[in-house]
């Protein structure tokens, strides 16, 4: 059972299941090393995340029985994402938390190999002074969205996928006067592209070598002796 703060963290991921997850990434690796993938992924930010002392709630898509998260949750909440569109989902997991008591809640995906919980930390300092914190993806989009008070139009007819997703967003803001801040910009982990530029940031030493998925990713790439 979770304990109550003041703010929930909602970790959106799909069930690891091989050929349901990490589709994009199929051209270069297995539908069991997609799910392996995921599962580490989900590990590595729970990991992250946990020294923050919020709670956490996990949101989980897909096929595939929610069991399959439990090597990488432990006892983290489990809860299935409800709607149609990934918008949707957002909006129905933000009202969820609120109806459980939070004063508000920090959105994220699962995709994000390497996560700092300080960058997690600082989108909560920035949502003291507004009403939405946004946090740039590399690709246009978005990683993580928080807000103190449901905010169903942010979410309404947006296309997710497409470089204008962020753009998009902050307009929806500024049409409703909500103000909106940026967090830290970071890669997501989507496409073979950034699947390789991670193992070159591995292979040159930006990145630690350490968690689930530095392991899954550097002996993937890693020649044979």
């Amino acid at each position: 059972m979770h304990m109550q703060t003041r703010r929930a963290i909602l970790l959106f991921t799909r069930v690891p299941l091989p050929g349901q997850c990490k589709t994009r990434l199929l051209p270069v690796l297995s539908g069991e090393e997609c799910a392996a993938l995921q599962g580490a992924m989900v590990a590595d930010d729970l990991a992250a995340l946990k020294p923050l002392g919020l709670d956490i709630l996990v949101f989980y898509a897909g096929p595939g029985e929610p069991e399959l998260l439990s090597p990488f949750t432990g006892d983290t909440p489990l809860f299935p994402q409800e709607g149609d569109g990934l918008g949707e989902r957002m909006d129905n997991a933000i009202r969820r938390a609120l109806s459980l008591g939070y004063e508000g809640a920090l959105l994220l995906g699962s995709d994000l190999p390497f996560l700092d919980g300080a960058d997690v930390a600082r989108a909560g300092e920035l949502l003291d002074g507004c009403d939405i914190v946004l946090c740039p993806s590399a690709d246009g989009g978005y990683w993580l969205v928080g807000m103190d008070t449901a905010f169903p139009p942010l979410f309404s007819g947006q296309r997710y996928g497409g470089a204008s997703v962020l753009e998009d967003a902050l307009a929806v803001c500024r049409a409703h006067g909500r103000s909106a801040a940026l967090g830290p910009v970071r890669r997501d982990l989507d496409t073979p592209e950034d699947l390789a530029w991670f193992r070159g940031e591995l292979a040159a030493g930006r990145l630690p070598r350490r968690g689930r998925t530095a392991s899954l990713l550097w002996a993937a790439d890693s020649p044979s002796p």
